[in-house]
């Protein structure tokens, strides 16, 4: 990897075209990195002797530590109250990109300007992402405030994270629903595309929801959602009764046709879960999720066995079944995600005209503002859709002038 053998080894990050070196040193911990490996050498060897000075205090926070040094102490505490996945996020933003640009400056040295450069680095990267780091450097230097580390933090009050914004989710169309729920209907994912499409459950909802909290012999069948499960990157799962917001704790009508495969399918497992894990009848994990949705999205096998244009498995020489890779499709030929069927519940929620309050509620939403900003699109723009809404404005507007063109109207709309 390196260019001097004489160097030791170093990681190479691509991304910021800089060498980085992260080690230990009489039980100090050290993270140095430079576009030239000799300059992380001699950052090294300046610690070192720092360190031997005896004038080195790393349980003491002050100007002279290093960026790095304070986010040791400042994480653990920080991410103690956050759930899992959160807690994962937060790590990532800090670990692959806060700590990899300002870890080894000194903490007193940063400036506005560094911060500048920091997300001229991010200028591609998405809007979500820079104001995570926006928010995640407020935080660190606030609290290098209060702890006197700094006198003063170095991230502009009135920095906005900007970005590449995400494109805008188009929800399914009808046709695609119907095609959708047809292709579902009796395999292991038809409850789980129904609660999502019907009903707007998030994805860890509707795997937490369990069927004492599904009501189906009642005037107006509805559920509770009072639990979700979450699903973690080493493969787990997690149960909990605590969910997103207070606003995520409600109780959701059941359309008709869902109310009936619900009734058809109950006691189809033994669990107390809606949609569980099919081998131990508990909440779904990581990877069982990923099998119960290869059903819909079609997944890729590299063991499977090679076949001839019988149908016969091929054998090599040795009789031993050649493998190849093999692509097995979904049960549809269009993308859809479980946060797309969501998304698609809201948007006809707001195309029915239904009020926007309710359908906050419905959603989980602690804002209307959000509900309308981020879930709803207009599902048709079309002429023909719009006609109506103009020609019922403008279709008393005449050339002679005597006919009426309704400012009131036009102005309530």
């Amino acid at each position: 990897m390196n260019k001097n053998s004489e160097l030791p080894k170093m990681t190479y990050i691509a991304s910021y075209d800089a060498w980085r070196k992260r080690g230990t040193y009489n039980g100090h911990k050290y993270s140095f990195e430079s576009k030239d490996p000799k300059v992380v050498m001699a950052k090294i060897k300046a610690f070192e002797e720092y360190v031997d000075s005896g004038a080195y205090d790393p349980t003491k926070l002050d100007g002279g530590m290093t960026v790095f040094e304070y986010v040791q102490r400042w994480y653990p505490p920080r991410v103690s109250d956050l759930e899992p996945k959160s807690e994962e996020t937060f790590g990532n933003v800090v670990n692959n990109h806060i700590l990899p640009h300002f870890g080894n400056m000194r903490i007193n040295e940063v400036k506005p300007l560094n911060i500048d450069e920091f997300f001229l680095v991010l200028k591609r990267k998405s809007t979500s992402l820079r104001r995570k780091a926006l928010y995640i450097l407020r935080d660190i230097f606030d609290s290098a405030v209060e702890n006197d580390a700094i006198t003063k933090t170095p991230v502009p009050k009135k920095k906005k994270a900007g970005g590449v914004k995400a494109k805008k989710k188009k929800p399914l169309t009808d046709a695609e629903i119907m095609e959708l729920v047809a292709a579902v209907k009796g395999t292991r994912v038809e409850l789980f595309v129904l609660l999502c499409l019907c009903c707007g459950l998030r994805r860890e909802e509707t795997l937490g929801l369990l069927w004492s909290n599904v009501y189906l012999d009642v005037p107006h069948p509805f559920l509770t959602v009072c639990n979700k499960v979450t699903l973690e990157s080493n493969g787990g799962s997690t149960f909990s009764p605590y969910l997103k917001s207070e606003a995520a704790y409600r109780n959701i009508p059941i359309p008709p046709y869902l109310a009936e495969r619900l009734r058809c399918r109950r006691g189809e497992y033994d669990s107390v879960f809606v949609v569980p894990s099919v081998t131990t009848g508990s909440e779904m994990t990581q990877s069982a999720f990923a099998r119960l949705w290869d059903i819909v999205s079609g997944y890729k096998r590299k063991d499977a066995a090679k076949r001839d244009e019988n149908g016969k498995i091929v054998k090599d020489k040795n009789g031993k079944t050649v493998k190849e890779e093999k692509w097995y499709p979904g049960v549809v030929n269009f993308h859809v995600t479980p946060h797309l069927l969501r998304h698609t519940y809201i948007t006809i929620l707001c195309a029915s005209g239904m009020d926007i309050k309710k359908i906050q509620y419905l959603a989980g939403h602690e804002r209307a503002q959000l509900t309308l900003d981020i879930y709803t699109e207009v599902r048709a723009n079309t002429p023909e859709e719009l006609a109506p809404y103009t020609n019922n404005i403008f279709g008393g507007l005449t050339t002679n002038g005597d006919a009426g063109l309704d400012m009131k109207q036009i102005a309530i709309v």
